[in-house]
Protein backbone atom coordinates (compact mmCIF):
# COMPACT_ATOMS: atom_id res chain seq x y z
CA UNK A 1 0.00 0.00 0.00
CA UNK A 2 2.99 2.35 1.07
CA UNK A 3 4.58 1.23 -2.05
CA UNK A 4 1.38 2.16 -4.19
CA UNK A 5 0.84 5.90 -2.52
CA UNK A 6 4.70 6.31 -2.76
CA UNK A 7 4.07 6.00 -6.95
CA UNK A 8 1.14 7.79 -7.23
CA UNK A 9 3.54 11.09 -5.58
CA UNK A 10 6.03 10.35 -7.64
CA UNK A 11 3.86 10.17 -11.15
CA UNK A 12 1.70 13.15 -9.88
CA UNK A 13 5.31 15.00 -10.06
CA UNK A 14 6.84 13.70 -13.15
CA UNK A 15 2.97 14.64 -14.51
CA UNK A 16 3.29 18.20 -13.00
CA UNK A 17 7.01 18.59 -14.59
CA UNK A 18 5.94 17.73 -18.03
CA UNK A 19 3.11 19.96 -17.68
CA UNK A 20 4.97 22.74 -17.02
CA UNK A 21 7.64 21.79 -19.34
CA UNK A 22 4.90 22.05 -22.11
CA UNK A 23 3.73 25.70 -21.10
CA UNK A 24 6.59 27.61 -21.08
CA UNK A 25 5.95 31.08 -22.45
CA UNK A 26 6.34 31.64 -25.90
CA UNK A 27 9.42 34.13 -26.06
CA UNK A 28 8.43 37.76 -28.05
CA UNK A 29 10.84 39.52 -31.24
CA UNK A 30 11.48 42.66 -31.47
CA UNK A 31 8.75 45.03 -32.06
CA UNK A 32 8.39 45.49 -35.99
CA UNK A 33 8.59 48.35 -37.21
CA UNK A 34 6.28 47.26 -39.76
CA UNK A 35 3.31 46.59 -37.51
CA UNK A 36 0.26 48.19 -37.58
CA UNK A 37 -2.20 47.82 -34.95
CA UNK A 38 -6.11 46.89 -35.68
CA UNK A 39 -5.71 44.35 -39.11
CA UNK A 40 -9.21 43.19 -40.40
CA UNK A 41 -10.41 40.07 -38.98
CA UNK A 42 -10.03 37.68 -41.49
CA UNK A 43 -9.24 34.54 -41.93
CA UNK A 44 -7.14 34.63 -45.11
CA UNK A 45 -5.47 37.04 -47.26
CA UNK A 46 -4.58 34.48 -50.47
CA UNK A 47 -3.84 30.55 -50.52
CA UNK A 48 -0.50 28.75 -50.70
CA UNK A 49 0.47 28.31 -46.84
CA UNK A 50 -2.41 27.19 -43.30
CA UNK A 51 -1.13 27.83 -40.03
CA UNK A 52 -2.66 26.76 -37.19
CA UNK A 53 -1.93 26.56 -33.54
CA UNK A 54 -3.40 26.72 -30.05
CA UNK A 55 -3.20 29.52 -27.43
CA UNK A 56 -2.73 28.87 -24.12
CA UNK A 57 -1.84 30.05 -20.83
CA UNK A 58 1.47 29.40 -19.29
CA UNK A 59 0.17 29.37 -15.17
CA UNK A 60 -1.92 25.86 -16.28
CA UNK A 61 -1.83 24.90 -19.86
CA UNK A 62 -5.28 25.55 -20.18
CA UNK A 63 -5.86 26.67 -23.88
CA UNK A 64 -7.17 30.54 -24.06
CA UNK A 65 -10.40 31.45 -25.49
CA UNK A 66 -10.77 34.84 -27.43
CA UNK A 67 -7.18 35.48 -28.24
CA UNK A 68 -6.87 38.20 -30.61
CA UNK A 69 -4.03 36.99 -33.41
CA UNK A 70 -2.95 39.68 -35.56
CA UNK A 71 -0.99 38.56 -39.07
CA UNK A 72 1.49 40.49 -41.23
CA UNK A 73 4.04 39.20 -43.46
CA UNK A 74 6.29 40.28 -46.79
CA UNK A 75 4.62 39.26 -50.01
CA UNK A 76 6.74 40.19 -53.51
CA UNK A 77 6.11 43.93 -52.82
CA UNK A 78 7.01 44.46 -49.45
CA UNK A 79 4.45 44.75 -46.85
CA UNK A 80 1.00 45.58 -47.62
CA UNK A 81 -2.32 45.82 -45.81
CA UNK A 82 -3.46 42.95 -48.46
CA UNK A 83 -1.37 40.99 -46.50
CA UNK A 84 -2.77 41.69 -42.85
CA UNK A 85 -5.75 40.07 -40.93
CA UNK A 86 -6.88 39.09 -37.57
CA UNK A 87 -8.40 35.95 -36.46
CA UNK A 88 -10.07 35.05 -32.89
CA UNK A 89 -9.56 31.68 -30.82
CA UNK A 90 -12.11 29.45 -30.66
CA UNK A 91 -13.44 27.64 -27.38
CA UNK A 92 -10.73 25.49 -27.40
CA UNK A 93 -8.06 28.22 -27.89
CA UNK A 94 -7.53 26.99 -31.54
CA UNK A 95 -7.28 29.34 -34.64
CA UNK A 96 -6.42 29.35 -38.46
CA UNK A 97 -5.10 31.66 -40.79
CA UNK A 98 -4.11 30.82 -44.96
CA UNK A 99 -2.02 32.95 -46.34
CA UNK A 100 0.56 32.83 -49.55
CA UNK A 101 4.23 31.76 -48.30
CA UNK A 102 6.14 34.82 -47.34
CA UNK A 103 8.56 36.42 -49.00
CA UNK A 104 12.23 37.08 -47.55
CA UNK A 105 13.76 40.64 -48.77
CA UNK A 106 17.08 40.35 -47.74
CA UNK A 107 17.04 39.72 -44.67
CA UNK A 108 16.37 36.92 -42.41
CA UNK A 109 14.37 34.01 -43.61
CA UNK A 110 10.50 34.08 -44.51
CA UNK A 111 8.60 34.33 -42.20
CA UNK A 112 5.06 35.34 -40.66
CA UNK A 113 5.00 38.04 -37.84
CA UNK A 114 2.22 37.56 -35.03
CA UNK A 115 0.52 39.72 -32.70
CA UNK A 116 -1.34 37.71 -29.85
CA UNK A 117 -3.25 39.16 -27.23
CA UNK A 118 -6.10 38.62 -24.73
CA UNK A 119 -7.00 40.67 -22.13
CA UNK A 120 -5.78 38.81 -18.81
CA UNK A 121 -2.32 37.88 -20.60
CA UNK A 122 0.73 39.87 -21.50
CA UNK A 123 0.75 40.09 -25.08
CA UNK A 124 3.34 38.83 -27.37
CA UNK A 125 4.77 39.67 -30.69
CA UNK A 126 7.09 36.88 -32.30
CA UNK A 127 7.47 35.40 -35.84
CA UNK A 128 6.79 31.59 -37.23
CA UNK A 129 9.16 30.80 -39.84
CA UNK A 130 7.58 27.89 -41.72
CA UNK A 131 9.74 25.60 -43.82
CA UNK A 132 10.64 26.10 -47.43
CA UNK A 133 8.09 24.15 -49.44
CA UNK A 134 5.46 23.25 -46.72
CA UNK A 135 1.64 23.99 -47.41
CA UNK A 136 0.73 23.84 -43.70
CA UNK A 137 2.66 25.12 -40.61
CA UNK A 138 1.24 24.41 -36.64
CA UNK A 139 2.70 27.23 -34.38
CA UNK A 140 1.37 27.24 -30.36
CA UNK A 141 2.47 29.96 -28.59
CA UNK A 142 1.95 30.39 -24.40
CA UNK A 143 0.92 33.06 -22.53
CA UNK A 144 2.04 34.65 -19.29
CA UNK A 145 -0.99 36.05 -17.14
CA UNK A 146 -1.17 39.66 -16.43
CA UNK A 147 -1.03 39.55 -12.94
Amino acid sequence: MWRAFLLSVVLAVLTAVASAAQCKVTPGSPLDLNYTPTAPKRTAVGAGLVVTGTIRASSDCLPIAGATVEFWMAGPNGYSDKLRGTVVTDRNGHYRFQCPFPVSHGGPPPHIHMNVAEDAFLPIQTEFFPGQGTTNGVFDVVLDPAD
